[in-house]
């Protein structure tokens, strides 16, 4: 699988992230009275901001989804067990305003009565907000992982079976071997994509700011992805024009190198011819500019050369069966008679 696949599962997966933090308007009437009057002693419930201000003291992962709805849900469902709490007590002069508040859980609060909140159990509830916050956004990024890797995956199956299949065809690998190749590089994908999906969430859930890059940046990430998987592709193709361009250029000096093989076989073979040739021709020449003795035993001798020349030149084997004189009756004068 190549980085550019990498890149182009991840930019895709985080482009489709999606976190959203409640805001007051998204909550239920009866979530959103808890904001105006939760621990208000008196007639007159917080104005619109100061509700606001006590939806922000409830973690961002706690009150994030992925739309409104699903973060009003987290919302309630995450103060369906506390109580605005007051820091110091209303018995004690403290007043009904966010910076004295904080959620607590409910029979905590309801066991205080009404002391004050001691330092220890401020630092205890501020230790809480943040693995509180920590573990929704944890939640949701978990919760994000099988959309990421269902992006990742789709984004890079198909550019791995057109890689894959053009190595077929080149005859770099089996079809077998394009099937295994396709599944591993298809799961890396889907891998790299949960994993992009769950660290965007996860972050975003967690701090609402960057939740609102992420939603401001989501087209741009859609835009590189779409062009990454562009460039992958007009890439793929160019490197097998590549591949290909290389083969046929080895194919190319192996047969050179073919042709010049035989051409040196036949200047060797020429050659010889050329020496067997001058070697021939020298025996030619002695035959037939040797003196010729007159009469039978000149003949018998002639004969005897011509015969040990053949064999020397391996043109009849040792042995072979002497001629017969037709008509010639004197055969004792034959040698070997």
């Amino acid at each position: 699988m190549s980085e550019q696949s990498k890149r182009n599962a991840a930019f895709n997966a985080a482009s489709q992230a999606r976190v959203r933090h409640a805001k007051l308007g998204d909550l239920s009437k009866s979530t959103r009275d808890r904001m105006s009057w939760g621990g208000v002693r008196g007639d007159i419930g917080r104005t619109e901001a100061q509700a606001t201000e006590m939806l922000g003291k409830v973690p961002p992962s706690q009150r994030a989804g992925v739309d409104a709805r699903a973060a009003a849900e987290n919302t309630r469902q995450y103060l369906s067990d506390k109580d605005a709490s007051h820091i110091r007590a209303h018995k004690q002069g403290g007043s009904d305003h966010p910076n004295n508040m904080t959620w607590e859980n409910s029979q905590a609060n309801r066991a205080r009565g009404g002391r004050n909140m001691t330092p220890k159990e401020q630092a205890k509830l501020g230790a809480k907000w943040h693995v509180d916050n920590i573990t929704g956004a944890v939640k949701a990024g978990i919760q994000a992982i099988p959309m990421g890797a269902a992006i990742g995956a789709v984004t890079t199956a198909p550019f791995s079976i057109l890689t894959n299949a053009l190595r077929v065809v080149r005859g770099e690998i089996s079809e077998t071997d394009a099937i295994a190749h396709t599944l591993k590089d298809t799961v890396v994908g889907g891998t790299v994509g949960g994993v992009s999906a769950f660290t965007v969430t996860t972050l975003a859930a967690a701090c609402p700011p960057i939740a609102m890059a992420l939603s401001a940046a989501s087209p741009v990430l859609l835009t590189v992805g779409a062009a990454g998987m562009v460039y992958e592709f007009f890439h793929i193709l160019e490197s097998h024009k590549e591949e290909v361009r290389r083969y046929y250029e080895s194919l190319t000096r192996q047969e050179l190198e073919h042709l010049q093989s035989i051409e040196d076989e036949l200047i060797e073979q020429h050659r010889r011819n050329l020496a067997f040739l001058d070697e021939a021709k020298a025996v030619n020449d002695y035959i037939h500019d040797r003196p010729c003795e007159p009469g039978i035993e000149g003949a018998l001798k002639r004969y005897a050369e011509s015969r040990a020349i053949a064999q020397s030149l391996g043109a009849i084997p040792d042995g072979t069966q002497r001629p017969q004189f037709g008509g010639f009756q004197n055969r004792s004068l034959l040698p070997g008679y």
